[in-house]
Parts: structure tokens; C-alpha cells; sequence
């Protein structure tokens, strides 16, 4: 592993452009070495210095030492930590639970009546629930290797935090039963993500967007853009506001019927799950948006390392010359058993074949 680890740093150096020098030319619709990549690492970082993850996702010094420490190995176009999916329903007062060496979940719906939104407060990030965690991880990221990789924050989407408050099944039947009160607890839940963006904002860095209870495959356009839409367009309107660019923009799952109001959120760049087809994507509004994705995670975790290859080229080959530009990335987050050989055959082979110019016939 020492061997693999210094020649990702051999790569790392021997590039044209540094990870920040890309992205910022990627933004920018400038010239760039090679298409950039991200891995949406999240806990997974723990695997790289041997600690579970409830430790390291309660100790800002482990979270920035593990995501220091996947930059060296792998070398990504972007690096950094944030509370999630789940981190802004839990300063809200979601009970989360943290198995020792298993992902975090919600223990149960903690909005049970309209009356329990009268006591629920907007977040505030520098003291409520893990917030200033990671602000303070963030921190530390930025100070020690921000000069070479953008560094940025993440949270769940407005939907995917009302639902961690209020449970899936109970907020899906409030769509028809009492939908102001969606409105009400959703407009809660977007004041403390606000909050967040704006303190992420004041260390210099940008913050991003996944929203997976928004995925068609859990709720319908109609309802997405009810419900969706125009709480996103304040996140992204935010976040813009603050970095003079959208945010990324991730939902899990089948979103092809959303694709055009996903791009009307504000969104620079939207992220999508390994079952959607790139190319149409590509043709759908391609010319709007920059697109990310979508290697498969199972082949991620279960493949080896020539099926991580062969896929990474399958992802270039549809969308490598999309008109707003393509970042390379898993479909979602890396599960924690994913092998490091399978993370290395990712990044080698996005500085292998998706280096300019492109040669299509060899993808």
C-alpha cells in the first residue's frame, strides 16, 4: 500500500494543474489538462487511518487528518467534510444513532404533531449538534492542503431533512393531508441549512447539495416541484450569493422526469445515481449544466479493478464532451467496505482516458 500511496503522489505531481487550478478552470470554461474527478467520500475517509466511524465523526481533528489523508492517496479534484444527509435534522434535534463501525441513522421521527414545530428552532451552526464540528474540520482541511484542492462542506437537501425530523411515511402522507405544514417544518429546516451555508461561507468555502428523498423513485415531479424546488432555489440562491456560482447538486435514483427542474434550481452542476443514462442526460440539458457521475458503487465495492476501468471509460464515452462540462464521480457516496485498489483504478484511469485531448476511440 506505501507503494500505491506514493505513486498516486507521483501522478499528483507529474500533473499539469493542480486539483484547485483545475476546478477553477473547469468553472471558468477554461483550458484544463484533464476532466476533473471527485469521489464522494464521505465516512469512508475513516478507513484511511484506522479509526471507526463514530470517532471520526465526533473528532474534527480525525475527520480533517482522514480527508487529508484520501487527498494524498488518490488525488481529488475536490475534498472535504459536512454534516450530510442527516447533520442539519440532528442540530434541529433528530435523534441520531452512531453503531460503532457502521453508518449513522435516524432512531426515529422526533415531529410528531403540528404543536412540536412550535418548539423547533432554525440551527444555529456554531452550537448546535455537530455544526461546529465540522466547521471546525473544515478549517483545519483548508489550512493544511486548501492551496492545492478546492475545499467545501456538504448537507442534505430540504426534504431529505424534514423527513430525518418527522419520518419518511409520516411526511410523504402529510403531502396530502396537511400540506402547509410541510411548507412550515420545510422552511424551518431551510433557515438552519442557511445558516450553515452562510458560516461555511465565512471560512471562504462553498457548500453542496444532496437531496435523495427528492428522487422520482420516492416522489413525484409534481410533488417535487412543490415541495422541492422552491426551498433548493434558496440554498442555491444562497450559496451563489456568497461563491458567484450554484452548488453541486446530487439525487439518488431514477431522476429523469426531474432533469429539467433539477437544472432550474440554480444548480451548476448536478450529480446523478449509476441507473441514469448519461447521454441522455448529455441531450436533455447538457447545454445548461455541468454533469457528474456515475460509476456504479456496487462496482465500486464488489468489482475489480479492470470492471472499474471498463466503467469509468463507459461514463466518459456518454458524457465526456457534454456541453457545460463532466466530472467524473461515483452515482453516490463510496460504501465503507469499498476495497482502496477499486478507488486507485478509479482515479487511474480518469488521468489515463480523460486527459486532453480525448481520443473518443479509445474510450
Amino acid at each position: 500500500m506505501d507503494r500505491i500511496m506514493g505513486h498516486s503522489l507521483d501522478n499528483l505531481r507529474a500533473e499539469p494543474m493542480t486539483p484547485r487550478e483545475r476546478m477553477a478552470a473547469f468553472a471558468s470554461g477554461g483550458e484544463l489538462d484533464r476532466l476533473p474527478f471527485i469521489l464522494h467520500i464521505g465516512e469512508y475517509a475513516s478507513r484511511h487511518i484506522g479509526v471507526s466511524v463514530a470517532r471520526y465523526s465526533h473528532e474534527p481533528a480525525l475527520m480533517a487528518e482522514a480527508q487529508c489523508a484520501v487527498f494524498r492517496e488518490y488525488g481529488p479534484d475536490s475534498i472535504g467534510v459536512g454534516p450530510g444527509l442527516l447533520g442539519i435534522a440532528e442540530a434541529m434535534g433528530a435523534d441520531l444513532k452512531f453503531p460503532e463501525d457502521g453508518m449513522p441513522y435516524i432512531g426515529g421521527a422526533v415531529i410528531h404533531h403540528e404543536s412540536d414545530l412550535d418548539r423547533i428552532n432554525p440551527a444555529d451552526p456554531y452550537r448546535d449538534g455537530r455544526l461546529p464540528l465540522f466547521l471546525e474540520a473544515l478549517k483545519i482541511i483548508d489550512d493544511r492542503i486548501g492551496r492545492q484542492v478546492p475545499v467545501s462542506s456538504s448537507i442534505g437537501g430540504p426534504l431529505t431533512a424534514a423527513a430525518a425530523l418527522r419520518g419518511t411515511e409520516n411526511l410523504l402522507k402529510d403531502f396530502y393531508r396537511r400540506p402547509e405544514w410541510v411548507h412550515r417544518l420545510l422552511m424551518i429546516v431551510t433557515e438552519s441549512a442557511l445558516n450553515y451555508i452562510d458560516a461555511v461561507a465565512a471560512l471562504g468555502l462553498k457548500t453542496g447539495i444532496s437531496e435523495p428523498m427528492a428522487s422520482s423513485s420516492l416522489i413525484s415531479p409534481a410533488h417535487f416541484e412543490e415541495f422541492v424546488v422552491p426551498y433548493l432555489k434558496l440554498y442555491t440562491e444562497r450559496i451563489k450569493k456568497h461563491y458567484g456560482r450554484g452548488p453541486h447538486l446530487h439525487i439518488c435514483g431514477d431522476t429523469k422526469r426531474i432533469w429539467q427542474k433539477m437544472a432550474e434550481t440554480g444548480a451548476t452542476t448536478i450529480s446523478l445515481d449509476e441507473i441514469v443514462n448519461l447521454e441522455e442526460v448529455k441531450k436533455a440539458v447538457g447545454d445548461r449544466v455541468a454533469i457528474a457521475g456515475n460509476v456504479s458503487i456496487e462496482t465500486m465495492l464488489l468489482g475489480n479493478s479492470f470492471q472499474v476501468e471498463k466503467e469509468v471509460r463507459e461514463c466518459l464515452r456518454k458524457a465526456y464532451d457534454n456541453p457545460c462540462g463532466f466530472i467524473v464521480a461515483p452515482g453516490c457516496a463510496l460504501p465503507l467496505h469499498t476495497p482502496r485498489e477499486n478507488v486507485h483504478s478509479f482515479a487511474a484511469a480518469v488521468r489515463r482516458y480523460a486527459r486532453y485531448p480525448i481520443d473518443p476511440f479509445l474510450l
